[in-house]
């Protein structure tokens, strides 16, 4: 494990009470990192995601590259009906298409998304028509490696919270501050190994 993922781990530890019950049985998380993907290329590809399970999100996203490899384009130059026959819902496509106008109308704004502070970056990114507090909260953590938000309208992180109350494991998440995107890393790894 590295140092800083066994700093991160032992804060969780000292910042939610009876967590250690089961975190100290799972894996580290390792530290974020930023990614090489340009934005252009994360951001639709994480609403894509949004709602679906990993199986799903997968086969969509690959017939969604696919396409846009055949018609040499990015996938956000895909037309509307590309990314329907793809299998994305309407307000998916339309939010993909978004992201294409924004990326026209915007593209040194878009460039700048590495400079911005998380606050600043979630407000910017909401910007495009379809773009949720989600979607720009996993492109925050996973693509900037922004250490400290919680997306607590994520459905998995909820439940994850409810299923630790029931063990009497209090989580609240502002207290694991600055280290709160692995705190809902910790959670996504709970649930997906069915430890809770």
């Amino acid at each position: 494990m590295s140092e800083k993922a066994s700093d991160v781990k032992q804060h969780l530890l000292s910042t939610q009470p009876g967590f250690e019950l089961v975190l100290l049985e799972q894996d580290h998380v390792e530290p974020l990192t930023p990614s090489d993907m340009a934005p252009i290329e994360a951001l639709p590809r994480i609403v894509m995601r949004q709602m679906l399970s990993l199986q799903a999100s997968k086969t969509i996203i690959s017939r969604v590259e696919a396409r846009a490899a055949e018609q040499g384009v990015r996938i956000t130059q895909l037309s509307y009906d590309d990314l329907l026959e793809c299998g994305l819902s309407r307000n998916k496509a339309v939010a993909v298409g978004a992201i294409e106008a924004y990326w026209q109308q915007s593209r040194e704004k878009m460039q700048q998304w590495p400079l911005l502070d998380c606050d600043d970056l979630l407000r910017e990114v909401q910007q495009i028509k379809g773009v949720g507090p989600w979607s720009a909260s996993i492109l925050a953590m996973f693509h900037f490696a922004h250490e400290d938000l919680f997306p607590i309208q994520d459905s998995s992180l909820r439940k994850a919270i409810a299923l630790l109350k029931e063990r009497d494991v209090i989580i609240i998440p502002d207290r694991a501050t600055p280290y709160r995107s692995y705190l809902a890393c910790y959670l996504w790894q709970l649930l997906d190994q069915k430890r809770i």
